[in-house]
């Protein structure tokens, strides 16, 4: 079993936190747009990774991070 972690943190903090979340979100989303077409609908860096089920893969994964964030506020 994953060991649990308690943050006290001000709201805002938790607000910082979650943006920069939805950055890293968005940029793997973009990732596999472009692994799957060859282009992006806006510029980013593109993040290293195998092909686009795995950049799915790591956007997903935050966007579960976020919505666990979230329900605890």
């Amino acid at each position: 079993m994953e060991q649990m972690v308690i943050l006290k943190l001000p709201r805002i903090m938790v607000g910082q936190i979650i943006d920069g979340l939805r950055e890293r979100q968005k940029l793997w989303q973009l990732t596999a747009e472009y692994m799957e077409t060859g282009e992006t609908s806006e510029p980013c860096i593109i993040e290293e990774c195998s092909d686009a089920d795995e950049a799915n893969n790591i956007a997903e994964y935050y966007e579960e991070i976020i919505k666990c964030i979230e329900k605890q506020i």
